[in-house]
């Protein structure tokens, strides 16, 4: 049973690295990869934004959380 699940992960990694290495084979030969790569860095950078925002947005609450269990009662 443990070997089949192994194989599973084994298969699947070769899927995912076929499809990465065919991604970086298009984006190498293709003639617009300037513009695909400024595309891919926008969307990494609005997700870069979001999760920062959202680590931000989690910290204040902690710290709110932290400062009203210190208040005094």
């Amino acid at each position: 049973m443990k070997n089949n699940h192994v194989d599973s992960k084994l298969l699947l990694g070769l899927v995912i690295g076929a499809a990465v290495g065919a991604a970086v084979g298009y984006l190498a030969a293709t003639d617009k990869k300037e513009q695909i790569l400024d595309e891919l860095n926008n969307v990494v950078g609005k997700v870069k934004d979001g999760f920062n925002s959202a680590v931000s947005k989690y910290k204040g609450k902690v710290n709110n959380l932290i400062e009203d269990d210190d208040s005094p009662e």
